[in-house]
This record gives structure tokens, C-alpha cells and sequence, in this order.
């Protein structure tokens, strides 16, 4: 009756030691006491194969606990209500649809349990016999204490279940926490590294500064922006006078220094929404969003004063050089990309030509 095979077979022993004595007191005849073997004896054994024969188990368990209840209704009805007895039948049941079926258990058990009790008044007359000897209350005593021991026994073990079950799970928890903690920290490296790759793919790597990649695929949105807000945008194009001799007079670590040196000076001196560039060799672009001309042909001025002061130290070398600057804009100049590019630089062809460290707006007036 009891979930678990061991358990159902004991609580039909303890219920038939004192069914079993009440009928040897009462001198019932054979064909009850071939019932009583049939029930108590062959009857578990033969629901226990059957269940382990069906694919719906819990189904046909339930199903099993009906017709206990039923049964134990109509030994109840037949022995004529012996009071410990019939205490020991129904709690018995009563406790295995419960824990079963939880409230609705409680309904299920009453109405199967009367009805099996009604069935047997049906079939033997209806009495009542509620005094038991001594011994038969003893023995529904003990078998009621021992079931009660069974079952408690059996729910600490599914308690003890439940934790352990429940500590796997806090393990697995906590484990697939850590892992996930340090696949996010594993995430957080590869987008650090990302973002450093990406970084190193659009700056020049001997000044720093964003290279000729970066360029082409931010001065188009730059120059949309400002087209859409209706601001100016200026560019200025340099390059450092004489930088070849520079090179074969001093070599090349000496002319790296000097464009780390220019770098620095021009990074230093923009602001935040400016785009520093190498754009190739030692030549240099600085777009300036939202500044108009005549600021950017000062801003030129300032830069070109800056470096012509600049001393480059190298070992004992103390170099100085200029730089000729190119000045384009927009809407003045030209509205897209390529077209401000080509015109700060024919700007700065102009402003070599005239002599070189010196500032040149672009003029689009053919030279006489």
C-alpha cells in the first residue's frame, strides 16, 4: 500500500496479524480464512508484478491504492467495525492517498473506503462488533506504531534523497556559475583584444597616429554630419620641408624621431573632435570638423610656429625643420571626400612651390 515494494508487503503483514487473530477469536470458517490468505498473502505479491508489467506506473499505482482502500473498507464492514482495527485499516490508507495525492487524496480514500464498507454490508448482513480482545488491540497498536515507523522511515530516506539531489545541483550550479563567470572574463579578453586589433589595424604604427585606413572611413560620415547640422569643415594637409635630406644626412632612426616628435606636437594640440593622420611618408592630414576658414588658417599659423621651434633630440644631434601646410574647406572648397583631399593638396603644392614653410589656402585661380 506504501510506495516501495518492501514497505507495501510489510504493511500487509501488520494489518493481517490482527485481522488474522480477530477472525481465529471469532471462529470464522474456512472460505474466510482462504480470503484473508488471498488478500493479505497473494494479493501484494500479484499487484506488484502487475505493476512492474505496465508502462504507466503511477497510473496504475493509484489504481492499486483504490482497490486497497476498497478492500480494507469491506474487511472493515465484515468484521463488524472492530474499533482498532478499522482505525489501523483506514489511517493506513488514508496516509498512502495522501502522500500520494496530497488534499485530494483525503476525498479519494473516504469515498472508497465506505464504499467497500457498503459493498460487504451489501453481501453480509450490516453489524457491529467494535470490542477487540487484548491481544488484537495490542497487535493493531504495534502494526499501526510500526507502519507509521515504516513510513517515516521511507519519507526521511526520499528527504535525504531530495538534499542530496539538491546539493548535486547547487554543485552543478555553482560550477556552471564559474565557468560562466569565466567565460564572461574570457568574452571581456577577446573584446579587449578586439577592440586592441582593431585599434593597431587604424593607427600608423610608428607615430601612433590614425592611418590613411582610418581616414577613408570616417571623413565621409564627417563630412555628412556636418552637411547635416549645416557647420563648416577644414583640412589641413602638411608636410615636413626637406625631410629626405634629413633622412640621408642623419638616417632614418634620426627622421623617425623627428615624425614621432611632429606627431606628438600635432596630437597634442588638437581637439577632441579632430582627426589626427599620417597620411604617408611625412605627409599629414588634420580634418577639423565644425571649424570654418579663416580659424583654420590661424590654427595652421599657430602649428607652423610651434614646429619651427620644435627641437628634435637625437643622441647628439638637436634638429630643427619646417613644414609647409595646404588648407581646404568646406562648402567653400569642395563637398566630398576625395574632392577636399585634392584640394588641400594642390593647397600645400602651392605653398611649396612659394617657398615652403609657410601656410597656403587653396585657390582654384589658374596661376599666371
Amino acid at each position: 500500500m506504501a510506495s516501495g515494494y518492501r514497505v507495501r508487503i510489510a504493511t500487509f503483514v501488520l494489518i493481517g496479524a490482527p485481522i488474522g487473530l480477530q477472525l481465529y477469536s471469532q471462529g470464522h470458517r474456512a472460505g474466510l480464512w482462504a480470503l484473508f490468505v488471498l488478500q493479505f498473502l497473494a494479493y501484494p505479491h500479484v499487484l506488484h508484478w502487475l505493476t512492474r508489467k505496465t508502462l504507466v506506473r503511477g497510473w496504475t499505482e493509484f489504481n492499486n491504492m483504490l482497490v486497497d482502500s476498497v478492500l480494507c473498507g469491506a474487511w472493515a464492514a465484515g468484521l463488524g467495525f472492530p474499533l482498532w482495527i478499522s482505525v489501523v485499516l483506514f489511517v493506513a490508507n488514508l496516509l498512502n492517498h495522501t502522500i500520494t495525492r496530497g488534499i485530494s487524496g483525503v476525498l479519494t480514500c473516504s469515498a472508497s473506503f465506505v464504499s467497500g464498507a457498503l459493498a460487504s454490508t451489501a453481501v453480509i448482513a450490516f453489524h457491529v462488533s467494535t470490542d477487540t480482545g487484548g491481544l488484537v488491540t495490542l497487535a493493531s497498536i504495534i502494526g499501526l506504531a510500526v507502519y507509521l515507523s515504516l513510513i517515516g522511515v521511507e519519507f526521511f530516506a526520499y528527504v535525504d534523497q531530495l538534499h542530496k539531489v539538491q546539493d548535486t545541483l547547487d554543485s552543478q550550479k555553482q560550477t556552471l556559475e564559474n565557468a560562466n563567470a569565466m567565460l564572461h572574463a574570457q568574452i571581456g579578453k577577446i573584446n579587449d583584444l578586439q577592440e586592441k586589433l582593431h585599434d593597431q589595424a587604424n593607427r600608423d604604427s610608428l607615430t601612433g597616429l590614425f592611418n590613411r585606413r582610418y581616414l577613408e572611413g570616417t571623413l565621409e560620415r564627417e563630412l555628412a554630419r556636418c552637411k547635416r547640422e549645416a557647420v563648416p569643415l577644414s583640412m589641413l594637409m602638411i608636410d615636413i620641408d626637406h625631410f629626405k635630406s634629413v633622412n640621408d644626412s642623419h638616417g632614418h632612426q634620426a627622421g623617425d624621431e623627428v615624425l614621432r616628435v611632429f606627431s606628438l606636437l600635432l596630437a597634442e594640440n588638437a581637439r577632441a573632435e579632430d582627426i589626427v593622420c599620417r597620411y604617408g611618408g611625412e605627409e599629414f592630414l588634420l580634418v577639423l570638423p565644425k571649424m570654418p576658414l579663416d580659424i583654420a588658417r590661424d590654427r595652421a599659423a599657430q602649428l607652423l610656429k610651434l614646429f619651427q621651434e620644435q627641437v628634435v633630440s637625437f643622441g647628439d644631434l638637436r634638429l630643427q625643420t619646417t613644414i609647409s601646410m595646404g588648407i581646404a574647406a568646406t562648402p567653400e572648397h569642395a563637398d566630398t571626400a576625395d574632392g577636399l583631399i585634392r584640394c588641400a593638396d594642390d593647397a600645400l603644392y602651392q605653398a611649396k612651390r612659394a617657398g615652403r614653410n609657410r601656410v597656403t589656402v587653396f585657390d582654384a585661380t589658374p596661376a599666371d
